[in-house]
């Protein structure tokens, strides 16, 4: 099977910074698999999300390979990859109606009318369980709760129908319930459109539940990578056993339970 993604010894420094924020990062993702990247706050795993989605600030220093073999090109945004980031403000535009959001990914991306746009809209906010799907289309961002407005912005990620779903801390604004229910939605919906998934997040526990594999950073280097169950229960690095103990007692912790609907 040939690999969705692949990253080769990629680095990349910021602007006016002089310690890189990656460090020779080096992993790949084959079609349909669920990547989990954790790590403590500054460990680079947003920073890795963002290059990936070619969203890093002008003058940033890169160097190594992004490459998608399965696509033979570069991939485009909004087509091959869609971006849920961990605010939902930082996806939606106050100023437009929700169906003009959702709608404008598919109308570009996919050379639909607008009201064949609109319809596709309308289809997104029911799969994503938005309440009286028909007037969110006619409403703004600020009527909506947190939670919603996640699901909203999920729909607009996913409405060209992009092979992959990179999603940078999607649900750590969130409170617990709203987690867990954003976690199920996100497992589900990338089954459901046989989509990829990159997870970026500093909930172990979620990780070993949504993941198939999980790769861990520190200070801008991938530490480990492996198997979920494997890496959880059997790390072969000192830092990850670190993070087990310091963050969260797996046995003790609240499971969630992704395979409810």
């Amino acid at each position: 099977m040939s690999e969705l993604l692949r990253l080769t010894n990629l680095s990349l420094t910021y602007p006016r910074q002089t310690a890189p924020a990656l460090v020779d990062i080096t992993l790949s993702l084959v079609p349909g698999e669920k990547l989990a990247i954790i790590g403590e706050s500054g460990s680079g795993k947003s920073t890795l999300a963002r290059a990936i989605a070619d969203l890093q600030p002008s003058g940033t220093q890169v160097s190594g390979e992004i490459s998608w073999p399965a696509f033979g090109r570069p991939a485009q945004p909004g087509v091959d990859y869609g971006m849920v980031f961990q605010d939902p403000g930082s996806n939606l535009n106050p100023v437009l109606r929700i169906g003009e959001q959702v709608g404008e990914a598919a109308q570009r991306h996919l050379g639909l009318t607008w009201r064949q746009a609109e319809d596709v809209a309308l289809d997104l906010l029911k799969k994503v369980q938005i309440p009286q799907p028909e007037a969110a289309l006619r409403a703004y961002p600020h009527q909506f709760s947190g939670g919603q407005r996640q699901r909203i912005a999920i729909a607009a990620a996913i409405a060209a129908n992009p092979r992959l779903l990179i999603a940078d801390e999607a649900t750590s604004a969130l409170d617990t319930l709203v987690q867990a229910e954003i976690a199920r939605l996100i497992q589900s919906l990338v089954t459901s459109e046989k989509m990829t998934l990159l997870f970026i997040t500093h909930d172990i526990a979620l990780a070993s539940q949504l993941a198939d594999r999980i790769a861990v950073m520190h200070q801008g280097k991938l530490v480990e990578i492996g198997p979920a169950q494997t890496l959880i229960t059997a790390p072969a690095s000192a830092y990850t056993r670190h993070l087990l103990d310091t963050y969260i007692d797996l046995d003790a912790a609240p499971r969630i339970a992704l395979g409810a609907s």
